[in-house]
């Protein structure tokens, strides 16, 4: 009788202790955001945030939410997203700051070990990025250029071959990402996928991403990490291939490669033979060896992917949908060949040659700007003392430990950058050509370039994606005439952990005359 009567009073108090300690949060995190605007649901609850992410369009909930209450708005309790470049690059530099681990925890791809992605503690992150940097910047892969190029000739071959004047249409989302993986597989470890050369995706590697980014996705939603954790619960990825299904085929033929690569690295440094030349050899001579290099090498397939086939996506969706801006981008591209800038087919454009073609690196740009291939919130944390910010010309405090998120698809149409006037929602190249403004012009640059990251969090990959964006545009249109088949409904796109998974872009493509 007394025992059960002083369990029904502990029971009552910790029920109360509970109930207390949520409702101070909630209270806590109303008073201190009090002063930032935005809805007054998204103040006590963080379930429309939820909601959006979950849809795969947390994108445009974020865009939305900017252009109604402006450049720093409340998403949910204790988490604020910003189309403001000018803070968004303060925070990545700023000391204090720190990744959210309610982000980054659920976007590990092996849920108990961190890559450099996902990496939460600054000094860890540094000295593993510098650890990578060289293998990136083409230091020391020395076939960067050519491994891109003769991945590009498989491409050309195959539309070429297959789908060109044959009255077939073809999924240009599917090829992207078919070029995409056989480039990052060719530079990271010199054994290409060979999806384009059989057009098929025996291992599911496609499928297989948009698994492993779904589950993640909807880890980030619910803030799921921890249920890896549990015993019968968490996945259990498993180094059998055979066994192994979705994602983690795709993570377990990947480690059998690295591994394989790694036994030869050794053997050759014993015997005094030169390794070849890419990526993965040039981590492992800086130190990055083991899991760790597992790890990483399956970021950059991912990653370095599906971000790169995104932006060929977005490229082709506006040239298609644009006849003036297309056949000025042709012009300058038989313009170049014609003039000798550029050599006669067969041969393929370098990437130098590209980055002088002022129009094709400004539809580039123009493209990216309009549909970022990257829509990650890549929480960062304020400082446990705060800081002080200014916006638009206010001065603005934000409490320590608030999660602060971009919004890139706001901050591509922030008018403060791109002129109050300016036509934001339309593709057009030439801004980044006609504006005369020195200092509006380089504002826009800098703009741009946030969604590669900034300061010591910036892409590594950034260079090698230019570079192919670059040489894959100039030969597609230089080859070809690209058209939509359904203009009404050109693509199925969902915005999983920031990346855009897309299928079903359906062309035609007819040989041009004069290629």
């Amino acid at each position: 009788m007394i025992a059960d009567l002083l369990f029904g009073q502990w029971f009552k108090i910790g029920i109360v202790l509970i109930f207390g300690t949520f409702l101070f949060g909630k209270v806590k995190s109303l008073i201190q955001l009090r002063h930032i605007k935005g809805p007054a649901l998204n103040r006590i609850t963080g379930t429309p945030h939820t909601l959006a992410i979950l849809s795969g369009g947390c994108h445009f909930w974020y865009n939305k939410l900017n252009q109604k209450y402006g450049q720093l708005v409340v998403a949910a309790p204790k988490m604020l997203i910003t189309s403001s470049p000018d803070l968004w690059a303060r925070i990545n530099t700023h000391p204090g700051y720190t990744r959210s681990k309610w982000y980054y925890r659920n976007s590990r791809f092996d849920w108990r070990h961190d890559n450099l992605f996902t990496q939460t503690t600054n000094q860890t992150h540094d000295e593993k990025r510098r650890l990578m940097v060289r293998g990136y910047s083409g230091a020391e892969n020395l076939t960067l250029e050519t491994d891109i190029e003769s991945c590009v000739v498989k491409l050309l071959h195959l539309v070429r071959s297959r789908y060109a004047g044959q009255k077939k249409v073809m999924d240009l989302a599917q090829k992207t990402q078919f070029l995409a993986l056989d480039v990052i597989s060719t530079i990271s470890f010199s054994k290409c996928y060979n999806l384009l050369s059989t057009d098929e995706d025996p291992n599911e590697y496609l499928k297989s991403t948009r698994d492993g980014l779904w589950l993640g996705n909807f880890q980030i939603a619910l803030n799921l990490w921890w249920v890896n954790w549990i015993p019968f619960v968490g996945p259990k990825p498993s180094q059998d291939i055979e066994s192994s299904k979705g994602f983690y085929k795709m993570t377990a033929l990947n480690a059998s490669m690295v591994e394989a690569r790694e036994k030869e690295f050794h053997e050759q440094k014993e015997s005094g033979v030169v390794p070849r030349a890419d990526m993965l050899t040039s981590f492992m001579k800086n130190g990055l060896l083991g899991n760790d290099l597992k790890i990483e090498n399956m970021l950059q397939i991912v990653a370095g992917s599906d971000t790169t086939a995104g932006s060929l996506r977005g490229i082709f969706l506006y040239l298609m949908t644009n006849p003036r801006v297309y056949k000025k981008l042709q012009a300058e591209i038989d313009e170049a060949v014609e003039s000798g800038i550029v050599p006669k087919s067969p041969e393929i454009i370098k990437s130098a040659q590209a980055k002088e073609l002022i129009y094709l690196q400004a539809v580039i740009k123009e493209a990216m700007r309009v549909f970022s291939p990257v829509n990650n919130p890549l929480a960062r944390d304020t400082p446990p003392e705060g800081d002080t910010v200014i916006i638009d010309g206010e001065e603005i405090y934000l409490p320590g430990g608030v999660s602060i998120m971009p919004s890139f698809k706001a901050m591509h149409r922030n008018r403060s950058v791109y002129g109050q006037d300016a036509d934001v929602d339309v593709f057009r190249p030439e801004r980044w050509i006609e504006e005369k403004d020195e200092k509006r012009l380089e504002a826009m640059k800098q703009e741009h370039s946030l969604m590669f990251g900034h300061g010591p969090w910036q892409c590594l990959g950034k260079t090698i994606a230019l570079r192919e964006l670059g040489v894959v545009t100039f030969e597609l249109f230089r080859h070809f005439d690209w058209t939509l088949v359904n203009p009404e409904k050109p693509w199925t796109d969902a915005n999983y952990m920031g990346i855009h998974l897309t299928k079903d872009m359906w062309v035609q493509v007819e040989e041009r005359k004069h290629s």
